[in-house]
């Protein structure tokens, strides 16, 4: 496995080099093009000589929705590489491509996150205009010294809401009410005013209004409680108005077997489960079982916290909480179990304070003395364990609209929101734990048991059980057994004539061994299927057993033989 950030024409190189190297177990297609015009690979990992991949059933996972956010590439990448290298080898990597599928959409935002990787530019999702159809005039984001990275700036000024800290140099505090008599500085990113109107001579603080270029969230798009770009700044212009985001919606219609989603993101070190909208009595008691245990059980594995959206990020203030994203329209629409995963906890690795820990809630309660001690011992780590570009010492630059200022601070890409390289293949292995486990949880339907019966000459009895031996149900989670239209069924086919019981024939959903309780038998995770059919002796009949989340398992009886 090969841990790395991958610009866009080595990401393919790599999924083809794989896919040719393991025929049988990865294909790897175009599904869509981008704003751009680069294609969005759509990738299936499944042993094709245990049944194809439509016959299983499936986990989904996707990655780099926001351009800046290229660890939850290398993840998919390192994660892809690792369920092929590992079979046969590695007992769960076997039997994940043996008995399930994985599809992979490695990279969404293509535009963004090549612009990211080669360019000292960062945008949220896409390079293109949004929301104003002309660039707006006001600060931008710009690498004004020249130096490749888009850092921080302080600019001296008597009005200024920050100082420099009094036990460590490279960090900024806030300034305290009534601080009077000390250098005070304005503290934002680098970059510049660009002016494109003509006006009279003003002060350059004038025209420091942010100017909103780049504003596109591929992650508030989603149908689901869209709140457009007054509600939600990025929202779009109508869901689903982005072609990537088309593609890859299609993609998942097109594979009704996915029965577990995970999104990567970056950063927090979070595994981010149901629900979104409240506590967790929103949801029904079994989905609030099966997101709980499976979010535990990736803790576990993994390292990473776990909670819920609405418990992490719900402050009180918002009216709809992130609406448009992509893990709430899965399970609210599809009632697929779904997961935000966020890589890399940069506060943790440093003893800090993070989100993921605490909540953003009660991030917003900190002092400012204590958000000042979290900044010493993150500068502290970072000089510490990346010594090179991870803490860029504060260097003088004459800039052309403030005059005399500082530039430096943390390395943005590939200290704050991104692992650092070094760092990068030990996210990859923690994250890739939970996702085979997880794809392991996904159903696994077994014909226990198939029996053919002669009751007079010439007419059978064909009985069939079927059990879900996976830990979900066949429906994914409780509200998906209330959006499918349909569940199992049970079919048969052959040269006979049906006298009792019809094919197809309506089993249900069945239970997965999470649902199980120590006071009760575990009936819900089978069921049966009979019918009374004429033919002759010797006559090969198929026997079917599939549902849309399941997956399919089949076997061939034979009237007449014992």
């Amino acid at each position: 496995m090969n841990a790395q950030y991958w610009t866009y024409a080595a990401m393919w190189r790599e999924l083809r080099r794989l896919a040719g190297l393991y025929p049988r177990l990865m294909t790897v297609e175009v599904i869509g093009q981008s704003r751009e015009g680069r294609d969005m690979a759509g990738v299936t990992l499944t042993n094709r000589d245990t049944g194809d991949a439509a016959s299983k059933s499936a986990l989904f996972v996707d990655a780099n929705i926001h351009a800046g956010e290229v660890a939850g590439n290398a993840v998919a990448m390192y994660w892809i590489a690792w369920c092929l290298e590992n079979y046969g080898k590695n007992p769960e990597a076997t039997w994940l491509l043996d008995d399930h599928t994985v599809y992979v959409v490695p990279r969404i935002s293509l535009d963004g996150a090549e612009l990211y990787l080669t360019t000292p530019h960062h945008v949220r999702s896409s390079p293109h205009i949004y929301p104003y159809s002309t660039p707006p005039d006001g600060f931008v984001e710009e690498d004004v010294n020249g130096d490749g990275y888009i850092l921080m700036m302080r600019v001296p000024s008597s009005e200024g809401g920050f100082v420099i800290d009094d036990l460590d140099p490279r960090v900024m505090r806030p300034r305290r009410p009534g601080e009077r008599g000390g250098q005070y500085y304005h503290l934002f990113p680098e970059g510049r005013i660009d002016q494109k109107t003509q006006s009279g001579s003003f002060s350059s603080w004038a025209h420091a209004r942010p100017a909103r270029r780049q504003g596109m969230d591929f992650n508030r798009n989603f149908p689901i409680r869209w709140a457009g770009e007054k509600g939600q700044p990025g929202a779009g212009p109508y869901p689903l108005s982005e072609p990537e985001l088309r593609h890859l919606t299609a993609f998942i219609h097109r594979h009704g077997n996915v029965a577990a989603y995970v999104a990567l993101h970056t950063s927090g070190g979070v595994i981010l489960r149901q629900p979104s909208t409240g506590e967790d009595a929103t949801l029904s008691e079994t989905d609030r079982l099966l997101f709980t245990r499976i979010a535990d059980m990736g803790a576990e594995v993994s390292g990473y916290f776990a909670d819920s959206n609405y418990h992490i990020f719900a402050t009180g203030h918002e009216k709809v909480l992130m609406p448009g994203a992509a893990d709430d329209w899965m399970y609210d629409h599809f009632g697929v179990l779904s997961f935000t995963l966020e890589i890399w906890n940069l506060p943790k690795h440093a003893g800090a304070r993070g989100y993921a820990e605490y909540g953003v809630r009660k991030l917003m309660e900190l002092k400012p003395e204590e958000e000042t001690e979290d900044d010493r011992k993150i500068i502290d780590w970072v000089s510490r364990e990346v010594p090179e570009q991870g803490f860029f010492a504060w260097t003088p630059f004459d800039h052309p609209d403030f005059g005399r200022v500082e530039i430096g601070g943390l390395n943005p890409k590939f200290v704050v929101q991104n692992p650092p390289p070094a760092l990068l293949e030990e996210e990859c292995a923690h994250v890739s734990a939970f996702l085979t486990k997880l794809g392991l949880s996904t159903p696994r339907l077994e014909l226990r048991e198939v029996k053919v019966e002669e009751q007079a000459p010439g007419l059978y009895r064909i009985a069939v059980e079927v059990v879900n031996s996976g830990y979900l149900p066949t429906s994914s989670t409780a509200k998906g057994r209330e959006l499918l239209l349909e569940g199992l069924k049970a079919s048969i086919s052959g040269d006979v004539r049906i006298v009792a019981g019809t094919t197809p024939a309506a089993i249900g959903h069945l239970d997965g061994y999470g649902a199980q309780d120590g006071w009760a038998p575990p009936h819900g995770q089978r069921g049966a299927a009979e019918w009374m059919v004429q033919g002759a002796s010797g006559t090969q009949v198929e026997v079917v057993v599939d549902g849309p989340r399941a997956g399919r398992v089949a076997a061939t009886v034979v009237l007449g033989k014992e």
